[in-house]
């Protein structure tokens, strides 16, 4: 188990508090460093997973087959007692649904990257991969603009071996922007990556601290334009930056789905495009990914419901 860091632990007190916890790490000086470790192995974690697979195949280790299933039991009873759900807006696109309708599409079968911040764990939630291998992400290294690389290399990839794979950027409009100069690579070297940008106008996980911690006080997580919110206006003219024009400008095609009866048609005509297609998805800015430990918290602090609206007043979009 990765102990390095809080993002992991939470609260590291109460860590693992009932549990023995054996901590594999390259790097001797950080066994123990945050928690107390029962059992410690300095070593390269891909081979000391290997050889622990080994002394299970050899039988050299013998697994508590009970205490699993009954650990396997429990876990599957919690999903169902706590599954995990969305809201269903009457016009509006949750993001959420935006991202299982993909899924649906594309039938789990697509390789997704992603860039950093709340579509990013989104997509971990919402979309089942068919086959393993397939996922791209910075994992907790924050590297905002990731995804759009990511998806030009893999698709350069695919292309070089004569496969014919869908891959699709699901992004978010502060992590996209960071290498929307990309799109001319992809043009240039006709690459057949999708993009899909899960657009709130906002910088979206940090608008959900400033939510929950901050009295909603917001330092500059607002990307659009003073006193032309559209959120508020519900004016398409509003929304900024214009993603459609950008990708088009680069011979890019590309639409924007605003309504959630068009979503799934939109998403298709995405899928199904010969070549590059850059999608631009509505959705509001008062959701927030769920559950969420609070910073310093446990376990037994998570979040597990609410959304941007019961922390400050503003309008409600139509359709909510």
């Amino acid at each position: 188990m990765r102990v390095r860091d809080d993002r992991v632990t939470g609260k590291v007190k109460d860590f693992a508090a009932n549990a023995s916890i054996v901590h594999i790490d390259i790097d001797a000086a950080e066994i123990g460093k945050n928690k107390a470790v029962d059992y410690s192995v300095c070593a390269d974690m891909r081979e000391s997973l290997k050889g622990l697979n080994k002394l299970f195949r050899e039988k050299q280790v013998e697994m508590n087959a009970g205490a699993v299933q009954k650990w396997t039991d429990e876990v599957l009873e919690q999903k169902k007692l706590k599954a995990m759900s969305f809201p269903e807006y009457e016009d509006a696109i949750a993001p959420q649904h935006a991202i299982k309708v993909l899924e649906e599409v594309t039938e789990g079968n697509a390789v997704i990257s992603t860039g950093v911040g709340q579509h990013q764990m989104w997509a971990a939630q919402w979309y089942r991969f068919a086959e393993p291998r397939r996922w791209l992400t910075s994992g907790g290294l924050g590297s905002m603009g990731y995804g759009l690389p990511a998806a030009l290399g893999a698709a350069a990839a695919f292309k070089a071996a004569g496969e014919k794979v869908t891959v699709v950027d699901i992004d978010g409009d502060g992590s996209f922007l960071m290498n929307v100069q990309e799109l001319a690579a992809i043009k240039a070297e006709e690459l057949d990556v999708k993009v899909m940008v899960i657009n709130n106008q906002h910088l979206g996980m940090v608008v959900q601290w400033e939510d929950r911690f901050y009295k909603a006080n917001r330092a500059h997580t607002y990307l659009g334009l003073k006193d032309k919110e559209w959120h508020k206006s519900e004016e398409e003219v509003d929304i900024y930056p214009d993603f459609v024009k950008m990708s088009e400008s680069y011979g890019i095609p590309a639409r924007r789905v605003i309504h959630k009866a068009e979503l799934r048609a939109a998403i298709e005509e995405m899928v199904n495009h010969e070549g590059p297609f850059l999608l631009d998805v509505m959705v509001p800015h008062i959701e927030h990914v769920l559950p969420m430990i609070p910073g310093g918290g446990g376990f037994k602090d998570t979040i597990a419901d609410g959304d941007g609206s019961m922390f400050h007043e503003e309008r409600p979009m139509k359709g909510l």
